[in-house]
């Protein structure tokens, strides 16, 4: 089975989406926190996330490379990874066209705010599903008498240990395959799991709402 590549164009209700696949290692534009080495593959979850949402809210496909460059430069990139309240406070602060506007929502509790942006289609959302690992969430729904949210997540964790048991739908046509590797860094085989994904609405841990630009 062929590895995905760098991006892939993925459905997701009913228009398409250039992911970008962070499991790729050869996104190896520098993402460093003090020159530590980290690189979009390994870091970059939160540029990647940005990307996704901006492409859901306006079309424009924003290059990672140049959001991670301005990430790092608006003081963006902290020591655990992307800071979101500073690199979307410098994206206003800049009078970037991306589509958005944040206010400063970083809204760790407030589910229900949450909810409401993205079912009443009035925007998008920086989170995590689990600590230290930044998705975009970008559509609502109720199924089954329960709400639940639509994730691009660029790791494609939709069968990871502290996601799996919230995913309540995977979207066909976003298959991600991966290689596996064993400790000496030899590939042993290839995984599949899936790059948009429905969750129950009350799985997210920490988010930024992004309010869709009139």
């Amino acid at each position: 089975m062929e590895m995905t590549g760098k991006t892939r164009i993925i459905p997701v209700l009913g228009r398409e989406i250039t992911f970008r696949n962070q499991r790729c290692r050869d996104w190896t534009y520098p993402y460093a926190w003090q020159n530590n080495g980290e690189t979009l593959s390994s870091a970059g979850c939160g540029v990647f996330g940005l990307c996704h949402c901006v492409e859901w809210l306006t079309g424009k496909v924003l290059q990672p490379e140049e959001t991670a460059a301005f990430s790092v430069g608006c003081g963006g990139r902290g020591d655990d990874g992307t800071d979101r309240p500073k690199l979307l406070a410098g994206v206003m602060a800049a009078g970037l066209d991306w589509g958005f506007d944040y206010h400063g929502d970083g809204l760790r509790n407030d589910l229900p705010a949450l909810w409401q942006l993205l079912a009443e289609e009035r925007g998008v959302a920086l989170c995590n599903l689990r600590v230290g690992h930044i998705v975009a969430l970008v559509a609502a729904r109720e199924r089954d008498g329960e709400r639940q949210l639509l994730a691009i997540d660029s790791y494609s964790e939709s069968m990871a240990e502290k996601v799996r048991d919230h995913v309540r739908e995977v979207l066909p046509g976003s298959e991600i395959v991966w290689p596996q590797r064993n400790s000496q860094g030899l590939t042993v085989g290839t995984a599949v799991s899936y790059a948009a994904f429905w969750v129950s609405a009350d799985t997210p841990r920490d988010f930024n709402l992004l309010w869709r630009r009139a």
